[in-house]
């Protein structure tokens, strides 16, 4: 679990815009295998989990992080570019389409409810998502 407390953008750390936006995020194995990892690297040099190799310090922009880390990772990856923020929309759809609630999808995301949740990504969500599962399968077996 990572806790969310602080956004940095163009370079300016601040609060979420709202207090969903602090948060618990569940993270996945290799996702805390990560953490534990990096944790040998930046656990006493600053506050900061992902820092710059080149400064050990703090990313000072997303755009730094861009072009110094992401581009060349997808390039060896044999990867599409896709903007960093694009894992945040995998990670919604993904949920979505594996028939997670909508509401812990939009807890996950930091938003207040589920309205954000179901304009941007209600394509994902099974129209069958309130149903309990025993009784899906009781309907699909008749």
């Amino acid at each position: 679990m990572a806790n969310i407390d602080r956004n940095q953008v163009a370079g300016v750390e601040k609060g979420p815009n709202t207090e969903a936006g602090v948060r618990a995020l569940d993270l996945n194995p290799e996702a805390m295998a990560a953490l534990l990892a990096q944790k040998s690297v930046s656990f006493l040099a600053d506050e900061h989990v992902w820092l710059n190799p080149r400064t050990g310090r703090a990313w000072g922009t997303d755009a730094q992080i861009r072009k110094t880390l992401w581009q060349p990772l997808l390039l060896r990856a044999g990867v599409r570019y896709r903007n960093p923020y694009q894992a945040r929309h995998t990670y919604a759809s993904t949920l979505l389409t594996a028939g997670t609630n909508p509401w812990y999808v939009a807890q996950q995301l930091g938003h207040v409810d589920v309205q954000m949740v179901f304009r941007i990504y209600g394509k994902f969500i099974p129209q069958d998502y309130q149903k309990p599962k025993a009784a899906l399968r009781t309907v699909g077996n008749e």
